[in-house]
C-alpha cells in the first residue's frame, strides 16, 4: 500500500498539515487511522484524503478505491429486505472493509422479529403504539436473540452488516444492567472468517441512504432512545453510537453532507456533555462538515438536578415532563 509516500505498515511521512521537515506523520495501515506527532493531526485514511485532497467523505472513498485500485461488487438484493449485502473485493489494501468483515445477510435476516422483550415493553410501556412499533422494527431492522434479548444492527449506508448488538430489558423498558451486551460477532466465531476485523458503526446508519443531503440527523447514545424518537419525532432521522464509550469522532464522518445535532445524555457534573462536545469538535476539525455540528443544551440546561443523578436521556425527559404536564 502506497498513501502519500508511505509504502510500509506503521511508517511515517512529512505531514501535510504543518511546516513539516522531518517525517512526523504515522500511519497505520491495519487500522486504518493516522496522527502526527508534531501538529496533534489525527484521524481515519478517510479523513486523511478529505483535507489532503479537499474532498467530501463520498468524494474521499471514491479517491481511494480509484488510487488503489479497489472494485466494490454487489451481491444480490433480496426482496424481502431493504439490506443489501454489499461486500468489498480489495486488492492488497485495508483501506476498504473485506468480505470477512462482514456478518452475512441470512443471519440478519433469520433474527428479524418484534418478539423481544424490548418490542414488548416500548407497547406495555406506551413509548410506541403497535403500528409504530412494526414500522420502527423494520426500519432499523430489529431483531431478536433466542433468549428474548433484542438485536440492534450496526449496518453502514452502503447497506453492509458490520456487527450487532445483543441487549436485555426489563418489562418497564429499563436495561437490564446485570446483563452486559453481547455481540453477534462474538458469537459467530466459528462461521466468520478468522479474518474478520471489528469496524463499527452508528446504530440506523444505513438509512442515511434514503436522505438527501442537508437533512437533519440526530445522534444519542441509546438505540432504544433513537427507535422512540424515530416514531415520536419524526422530522428527523435517529442515529445511536450505542454507549458513551463508543462515540468517536469517525463515527460522525459519514454525516459530513448533513444537518447534525448531538443529544447527550446528562449527569451531575456536565462531564458528558463536555466530553460530546469535545468529541464534536474534534470531528470538525478532522472532516469538512456542510453545515455547523449543534450540541444541544436541552437536558444540561432544562434537566433537574433529580433527573441528572439518574443521568437520563432524552426519551426520559421528554416523557417524564409530559407526564408532569398532564
Amino acid at each position: 500500500m502506497h498513501l502519500y509516500g508511505m509504502g510500509k505498515l506503521n511508517r511515517r511521512s512529512v505531514c501535510p498539515f504543518h511546516d513539516d521537515h522531518e517525517p512526523s506523520l504515522h500511519l497505520n495501515a491495519t487500522k486504518n487511522i493516522f496522527k502526527c506527532f508534531s501538529c496533534g493531526k489525527g484521524g481515519d485514511v478517510i479523513g486523511l484524503v478529505m483535507q489532503v485532497e479537499n474532498l467530501k467523505y463520498l468524494d474521499a472513498c471514491q479517491w481511494l478505491l480509484n488510487e488503489f485500485n479497489i472494485n466494490v461488487v454487489e451481491e444480490s438484493r433480496s426482496s424481502e429486505s431493504s439490506v443489501q449485502s454489499v461486500s468489498s473485493v480489495v486488492d492488497n489494501s485495508s483501506l476498504s472493509l473485506q468480505p470477512s468483515d462482514l456478518i452475512p445477510l441470512e443471519v440478519l435476516k433469520k433474527s428479524r422479529s418484534i418478539g423481544s422483550l424490548f418490542c414488548q415493553s416500548l407497547l406495555s410501556c406506551s413509548y410506541l403504539d403497535y403500528e409504530q412499533l412494526r414500522h420502527a422494527a423494520q426500519q432499523y431492522q430489529l431483531g431478536v436473540s433466542r433468549d428474548g434479548g433484542v438485536v440492534f444492527w450496526q449496518i453502514d449506508e452502503l447497506q453492509r452488516i458490520r456487527t450487532g448488538k445483543i441487549m436485555y430489558y426489563q418489562p418497564d423498558c429499563h436495561r437490564i444492567k446485570s446483563r452486559n451486551p453481547t455481540w453477534v460477532h462474538t458469537l459467530l466465531k466459528r462461521q466468520l472468517h478468522h479474518d474478520y476485523t471489528l469496524h463499527r458503526c452508528l446504530f440506523g446508519q444505513h438509512l442515511l441512504s434514503g436522505k438527501a443531503p442537508g437533512a437533519t440527523v440526530c445522534v444519542v447514545e441509546s438505540e432504544k432512545t433513537a427507535v422512540i424518537c424515530s416514531e415520536r419525532l419524526p422530522d428527523s432521522l435517529w442515529l445511536a453510537c450505542g454507549g458513551l464509550q463508543m462515540f468517536s469522532p469517525e463515527m460522525l464522518a459519514p454525516l459530513v453532507d448533513y444537518k447534525v445535532v448531538i443529544f447527550p445524555d446528562t449527569d451531575p457534573t456536565g462531564d458528558t456533555y463536555r466530553r460530546w462536545s469535545d468529541i464534536a469538535l474534534q470531528a470538525s476539525k478532522l472532516y469538512q462538515f456542510r453545515y455547523p455540528l449543534r450540541i444541544s443544551r436541552l437536558l444540561e440546561d432544562h434537566a433537574s438536578p433529580d433527573q441528572k443523578q439518574r443521568k437520563i436521556d432524552l426519551v426520559d425527559f421528554l416523557f417524564e415532563s409530559h407526564t408532569d404536564s398532564s
